[in-house]
């Protein structure tokens, strides 16, 4: 009985080791030499194009209910920051104008994976050195990893029978991303990683690496917004409310 991982006894074919081509080898040395040539530098890692800031919360059907009766409009309360409309602190589901903080379930910012946004490679000089769209496939036949890492649900909050789901969402454009890349080797596109989280189907990068160490560049957040977006979500009886 052979071993289940290994090969069959029975075989008699002999398994060569895999041997590394001429071309292999040559190219192995060219890339040893631009190693030893390559002046340690720094460079400047940036997402930018579209994404923004999105939150997935949990809101007291009884709060929902009274927005409800009252028809009063989710996205006006949202940005009604000194309470013009007097909703009651008890039915209030965050404090008006404070939408971000309805964030018990899920709350993401950045870049949004997409082949209209872009990926930026500059030199310390400020020069363009590579650049890629954010989009899955042109990251792939790049060499860069995509990873998703989260993936939250309106629904995946605790309480269902007593509460109704928050979405709350801010489309921006600008620069998401801007880091350093300190490198003592060319600069390749295969050592890049690249994080995502899936937010109610919104593809939102959570984090870049180099050769598995991250790159630290959400203090260069600098965005203007696009457009916002509020609603409920009821997985009662009616799935959009």
């Amino acid at each position: 009985m052979p071993w289940p991982f290994g090969p069959d006894e029975e075989s008699t074919e002999e398994v060569k080791p895999n041997r590394k081509t001429k071309k292999d080898k040559i190219k192995e040395q060219k890339q040893l030499i631009e190693t030893l040539k390559f002046t340690p530098r720094t460079y400047r890692v940036m997402l930018s194009g579209y994404g923004g800031e999105i939150v997935l919360g949990s809101v007291p059907r009884v709060q929902y209910q009274y927005f409800r009766d009252n028809s009063i409009d989710l996205e006006d309360y949202a940005n009604d920051w000194d309470n013009e409309m007097e909703v009651p602190e008890e039915m209030q589901p965050f404090s008006p104008g404070e939408w971000h903080d309805c964030d018990d379930v899920a709350h993401e910012s950045g870049c949004e994976l997409s082949e209209y946004n872009y990926i930026t490679v500059s030199d310390e000089k400020g020069k363009e050195h590579w650049q890629c769209k954010l989009g899955y496939s042109e990251l792939a036949k790049a060499g860069v990893t995509v990873d998703e890492t989260v993936e939250f649900l309106c629904s995946d909050r605790n309480d269902r029978e007593n509460t109704v789901g928050f979405i709350g969402q801010s489309v921006e454009k600008g620069v998401f991303f801007e880091g350093e890349l300190r490198l003592t080797a060319p600069f390749d596109p295969a050592n890049l990683a690249i994080n995502y989280g899936d937010i109610e189907g919104w593809s939102i990068i959570t984090g870049v690496t180099y050769n598995g160490e991250d790159v630290d560049g959400y203090d260069g957040y600098d965005t203007r917004g696009k457009s916002m977006e509020f609603k409920f979500y009821d997985t009662g009886s009616n799935d959009d409310e």
